[in-house]
């Protein structure tokens, strides 16, 4: 042994560790290369339905073409959830991998009858989706993306008030300033705003001249005139409409390093990036077919029609199978539960338990269960299972760490995990570390970011029988 090697001691063949990716300076040039246009994409992309565009224009240009004929090919659930695949060297019938994530995020909405005038001001009423604190949506630029069905069924996309429309501004929601806010500051946190005062400010400019001087609510009507001057569109069609507010913030680096990423919407998008362009960039066909499904409606429970509790999954699965029975294929597939994890947060340590955190620049976070106090409310994955993943990300040399989701008796949260399970496919959560989840800017790891892409490379391309043995405990 030469004198400057340093001798393996007992406690580095024996103990567990995780180490930052930033440590293999060698990634560092392909890590801030692949957070380029991720940023761009998450700027770009706010809404379900603008990601699963996204993801179409994405799989097209990869070479999947729409419906099951091709060996990749994808489908799309109402604009709002996408499926895509590539034909394993195996039927069907022996299973597949699948990695599910989510591209809807906590906003506010409007409501079907939004608009009014109070002393001067047009007021937008809303009401908030998902987990948020609500007073973090005050006192923001909120651009307004949405989706418009006319009278006439005539469909129409917008997105108002983001960077460079010359017609429109971002609305906001006020709080009041500190000085007259000694009651407020009495309150308890979920109630120094309520639900029914997130009321969005859109405009103060009444309309004026000879022709006007008759008519009501003058500042209400003058950005109804602004939109139907240039949309056609009037008060009635938001009856027919889904309007969302969302950041009028562009995804920027942050870190005197810049080895961060603050945006609106890493949960779930930087999965749904991630595991969509691991999916198009697979260089050889994989043994199982491999499967990647972006849902909606996660952050409401996963319900509706294009949540993860429809069967949009096995009707695809069922055409790909031509018909066979589902069960077995179910039974003999495995899962990633593409979701993010609460990032250690070093303001706020007692929240969590360090041994068991997830951290920044540690690579895809492996969550054996999530769910609140003893597990309620999760999928809580197999020794079996966790095996072969840990394997096949050790074999392709994928950095990782192992996490819950906060301390015991204080955190939790639910993913898409337990309804995938449901269906009888293997399920285990995996996915970055974010700090200041659900709030409107979130903050990522750039090396995470790539980290999770390598894994679900290393899922969707390398699992094949020596990991399927381990998963199902016949190694």
């Amino acid at each position: 042994m030469a004198n400057d090697e340093k001798k393996e001691t007992l406690t580095d063949r024996l103990c567990q560790k995780s180490k930052s990716i930033w440590e293999d300076e060698k990634l560092h040039g392909a890590i801030f290369d692949f957070a380029k246009p991720y940023s761009k994409f998450l700027t770009e992309n706010k809404t379900e339905r603008e990601c699963t565009v996204w993801a179409i224009d994405e799989l097209k240009k990869a070479g999947f073409v729409e419906g099951v004929s091709g060996n990749k090919c994808f489908m799309v659930n109402r604009g709002k959830a996408i499926i895509a695949a590539i034909k394993g060297k195996k039927s069907i019938e022996n299973g597949f991998t699948l990695v599910v994530a989510h591209t809807d995020s906590p906003r506010i909405d409007l409501k079907q009858n939004p608009m009014y005038e109070d002393t001067g001001n047009a007021m937008f009423d809303t009401h908030y989706y998902g987990g948020i604190k609500k007073w973090q949506w005050t006192n923001i630029p909120l651009a307004i993306h949405g989706t418009i069905i006319k009278k006439d069924g005539t469909k129409l996309d917008v997105k108002w008030g983001e960077d460079g429309d010359t017609n429109f501004g971002p609305v906001l929601i006020s709080d009041i300033l500190i000085h007259l806010s000694s009651d407020q500051m009495t309150n308890p946190a979920h109630k120094i705003i309520s639900g029914e005062n997130l009321n969005a400010l859109a405009g103060t400019m009444p309309l004026v001249g000879e022709d006007y001087k008759d008519e009501k609510d003058k500042v209400k009507l003058n950005i109804l005139k602004l939109l139907n001057d240039k949309y056609g569109i009037t008060e009635a069609d938001f009856i027919s409409a889904e309007f969302e507010l969302v950041p009028a913030y562009k995804a920027q680096d942050v870190g005197m390093d810049k080895s961060l990423v603050m945006g609106y919407g890493h949960d779930d998008r930087i999965c749904s990036y991630t595991a969509l362009r691991a999916l198009c960039d697979l260089k050889e066909q994989p043994e199982l077919t491999a499967i990647v499904y972006l849902v909606d409606k996660e952050e409401i429970g996963s319900e509706g029609t294009t949540g993860a509790k429809t069967q949009f999954l096995e009707h695809f699965v069922s055409e790909l199978a031509g018909g066979k029975p589902l069960w077995s294929i179910m039974q003999n597939s495995f899962c990633m539960s593409a979701d993010v994890n609460a990032a250690f947060d070093v303001g706020f340590k007692d929240r969590f338990e360090a041994k068991n955190a997830s951290y920044l620049g540690k690579g895809i976070t492996l969550t054996k269960f999530t769910g609140r106090g003893g597990k309620g409310g999760s999928n809580d994955a197999s020794a079996e299972f966790v095996g072969a993943v840990r394997m096949v990300l050790e074999d392709e040399c994928v950095p990782f760490q192992t996490a819950e989701l906060g301390a015991v008796d204080i955190g939790g949260g639910g993913t898409v995990a337990m309804y995938i399970a449901e269906r009888g496919i293997d399920t285990i959560d995996a996915g970055p570390a974010v700090l200041g989840m659900h709030a409107p800017n979130e903050t990522i790891s750039k090396a995470d970011l790539y980290g999770t892409y390598l894994a679900f490379v290393a899922f969707l391309g390398k699992f094949g029988d020596k990991y399927i043995k381990v998963a199902k405990g016949t190694h």
